[in-house]
This record gives C-alpha cells, structure tokens and sequence, in this order.
C-alpha cells in the first residue's frame, strides 16, 4: 500500500453490504432503525454466504470463527453423535449462532450443520469482537437479543421436558409450524424431543388416525390447529 492509499478515506460498503447490515440490524427486533454509523460499520465487515445443505458452519468443540445470522433456510444445532444424538435447537430466518461461545472464549457445546440451503450473513470473530467494542449501540442490541434467546430457551425447555409424549409432541409441532407445515424430518422431531424414533412415530400415527395432522416426507402438515392445542394441553404422565 502506498503512502496515496493510505491517506484515502475507506470505500463505501457495497450496496449489498449494505442491505445486508441494515437486515442484519433489524432482525432481532429491535424498535429503533439502525443508525447511519453502526450500518457502514458492520456492512463493511459482513459477508453474505450460501451454504448447501449438510454444511458444517461449526464443529462441537471448536471455537466458531465467526457469527451466523440465518436469512433464509434451516440450520441444526447438534450435540452429541449415533443413539446419543440430540437436537438443541433449529435455527430458521433471523436465528444467530456462533455468538455465544465467541463472547465466552469457549468452544462451542454443540455443531451447527445446515438442513437446507442456507442464505446466511457471516461476520468473522475478530470483527464481531471490534463491533461490540467500539459500538455502545450495537452492544446494548446484542444484549437484548441474547436475553429474549435465553427466555424462549427457558420456555422451550420446559415445554420439551414437560408432560406425556402427546402433549409434547403436541407443543414442538405448533411451536415449530411455518403456515400450518413442519419442515423438518422424523428423525430431527425426535431428537429435539430426546423421544425414541419409535415412539414418536406412534404419535404421529395417532395424531393422523384422529385426523389432526398429515405425514409426508420431511414434512407434516397439521389441519386442526385447535384440537392439537388441546393436545398440547393434555398431562397424562
């Protein structure tokens, strides 16, 4: 670099740097529209990624090397391999990962893998780090982000763990509906559920014969969204 390059100002974020910041800052919700500096900031360090489905993002054990904010398509959080596989979470449009074991310097408690395409924002660790840093703005949001995460894993939990396997699987397949569909496969529906396959295969089949839902490939279909909720409601243990 030249003495000439030096002293120039830094080039503007390409437009589509530019949306992809200003999507990224408002995806957790957030009441205020981003400001003009914390945009540049962050278009200029973010880059868009498409990652074809069974993609690792990042390993259980290993520190992530950047952050993931989802803008389209489905990813897996993993732990554990074989019968002692379970689901922690899936992660659809606006779900982050990788943040937390970067903010905490430990290696991630679980692998983060791709169930479909994935259309995602990456911000690499070391910038991620220099945003918080530099930005009190940024830092507040991402504060608020992290809390309203650890209030719905807190009520996740307690729905997951609660309850007879009706009203389990019950709650996961409202919760987890995307316009009357859940896009995800038996095996993945039982693992968040920490039921065997089996088990939760009989559910299903019950749900069916009682004409609260379809079952297809990768995929079930409910059509009684009000009989499933008393369901959900059902304590039978």
């Amino acid at each position: 670099m030249t003495h000439r390059d030096a002293d120039r100002p830094p080039a503007a974020p390409a437009p589509a740097a530019q949306r992809a910041a200003v999507w990224a800052l408002r995806c957790p919700g957030g009441r205020r529209p981003p400001g003009r500096r914390d945009t540049e900031a962050l278009a200029a360090r973010v880059e868009s990624r498409v990652l074809e489905p069974g993609t690792v993002a990042f390993a259980q054990g290993q520190v992530p090397d950047g952050v993931w904010i989802v803008r389209s398509g489905t990813l897996e959080l993993v732990s554990g391999t074989g019968r002692r596989r379970v689901v922690v979470g899936v992660l659809s449009a606006c779900g982050i990962a990788g943040d937390v074991p970067l903010l905490l310097g430990r290696p991630a408690v679980c692998t983060v893998r791709t169930l479909t395409t994935v259309q995602a924002v990456f911000l690499p660790a070391a910038a991620f780090h220099t945003l918080l840093e530099t930005s009190p703005a940024l830092a507040r949001g991402w504060l608020t982000v992290l809390a309203r995460r650890q209030s719905r894993t807190q009520e996740t939990l307690a729905q997951t763990l609660t309850g007879d396997a009706r009203s389990r699987v019950a709650r996961l397949l409202l919760r987890e509906a995307h316009n009357g569909t859940v896009h995800y496969a038996q095996g993945t529906l039982a693992a968040m559920l920490g039921l065997r396959r089996p088990t939760l295969n009989r559910v299903l089949k019950e749900f069916e014969r009682e004409g609260l839902l379809t079952v297809g490939y990768r995929h079930v279909a409910l059509l009684a969204m009000d009989r499933l909720q008393l369901c959900a409601q059902e304590d039978n243990s």
